[in-house]
């Protein structure tokens, strides 16, 4: 095949996997199970979150970027490719100044990169957030009314009266389903999706850490599982199990996959602004399977919300995990769980606060945002287009973004929309 862009395409390749800040903040930050029970026994008011700055280290992507893009200017590339390239590019120098502020602890330079890539959390949806919560408080605060009276009291003065959100869209959850009893029950489901979308090339590895979820690594082609005790640990059922199949091996395998195949290579990697679109329609199609009450992310909304002070007070890790605590309260008893609501406040907010030291009060991490408003616009977007599903798979561009799916009309990779 002929590609348009095969002259850009492997040293922009390099340069996205060398700041892809994901994988630089596993490897470098540093978080000691002492410092998580010294918060969690309330002896320090925040954890100490440090990072190896060599690991945070990325060489001059500027000045890389620079002069790919002036090849590109010079050349006769065909404007809509050039213009991709250039928004990917420009892209990928804001995520170097994320690193680099992240090793010089520039929690507001952090964050002014973080929205710069991922955006901000966005009135509509912390409304519709703050309603839902409401609501869950209104049931369930006999429960616990003290976490009640706390949650109500930030979010009862945010106006809720005019929501742009429905959730009655939203498959009803799909009750039942068998446990799985091994990770190679798990491996079996994972194969079976790679044969079913017929991607080849692609290898499942069982991860040699200590987490416990399922990721896909476009650059070494490869589905990372959990050990076998960390995956038996999370208690999946069939039925989950094959949702979790559909978003991974569905959408994100199969967008990389189906991307070999069109005449613009970086839709291997992903378009700009990608991530919001793939990640809607990964949960959308898990949605299917699984059904849900809820929008996918709807916990980490909340969270970044509280912390960057949608309700007028940016919040530290501490003030965050109070409030996530008290809604894990509310929220266990509504499912009627088991589970102390202080380990998935924590996580939560480990994962916000991420990149940064988790003191700043307002500065986060705020990719976690994609996740929801992804969900809900695809949601949206099916309802109205319900024709284009096969065009969702094409590679890895955001049909929530107007201006990708123009272009890539115009360039004939887009056939129907």
């Amino acid at each position: 095949m002929q590609y348009m862009d095969e002259r850009w395409f492997e040293r922009t390749k390099e340069i996205v996997f060398d700041v892809s800040e994901i994988y630089r903040f596993n490897a470098s930050m540093q978080l000691s199970r002492k410092e998580r029970e010294l918060f969690l026994s309330n002896e320090i008011e925040n954890p100490r979150i440090s990072y190896n700055c060599e690991a945070l280290n990325v060489v001059a992507v500027d000045v890389r970027v620079d002069a790919l893009k002036q090849e590109i200017a010079a050349s006769e590339t065909e404007s809509l490719v050039a213009d991709f390239y250039y928004e990917k590019l420009d892209r990928q120098v804001e995520r170097a100044l994320l690193l680099q502020a992240t090793a010089s602890g520039d929690d507001a330079a952090f964050f002014a990169s973080s929205k710069v890539v991922y955006g901000a959390p966005k009135k509509k949806y912390f409304a519709y957030v703050a309603a839902r919560t409401l609501s869950l408080i209104e049931t369930h605060q006999k429960h616990h009314p003290a976490a009640a009276k706390r949650l109500k009291k930030v979010l009862g003065k945010i106006d809720v009266s005019d929501l742009a959100v429905d959730v009655s869209m939203l498959p009803s959850p799909v009750k039942g389903g068998k446990p799985l009893q091994s990770l190679a029950q798990a491996i079996e489901i994972l194969q079976a999706a790679l044969d079913r979308f017929g991607v080849t090339g692609w290898t499942i590895v069982t991860r040699e850490d200590q987490l416990t979820h399922f990721a896909v690594d476009p650059n070494g082609q490869v589905i990372k599982v959990p050990q076998e005790e960390l995956f038996l640990s999370r208690n999946l059922t069939d039925v989950a199990m094959r949702g979790l199949a559909e978003h991974e091996v569905g959408v994100h395998v199969r967008r990389a996959f189906e991307a070999t195949k069109q005449p613009l290579q970086l839709l291997q990697i992903g378009l700009d602004h990608y991530l919001k679109g793939e990640e809607g329609v990964a949960s959308y199609v898990q949605q299917q399977l699984e059904g849900a009450k809820e929008f996918y992310g709807f916990e980490r909304y909340l969270a970044a919300s509280l912390a960057v002070g949608m309700d007028g007070e940016p919040r530290d890790f501490r003030a965050v995990f109070s409030l996530m605590t008290d809604y894990y309260a509310l929220k266990h008893a509504e499912l009627s769980i088991d589970i102390p609501p202080f380990k998935p406040a924590w996580d939560v907010c480990v994962r916000i606060f991420r990149g940064t030291s988790g003191t700043t009060p307002g500065t986060i991490y705020t990719k976690d945002i994609i996740y929801l408003e992804g969900n809900i616009g695809v949601w949206n977007l099916m309802s109205e287009k319900p024709h284009i599903f096969e065009s969702l798979f094409l590679g890895k561009f955001n049909p929530l973004l107007t201006r990708h799916v123009k272009s890539l009309e115009m360039l004939g990779i887009i056939k129907e929309w």
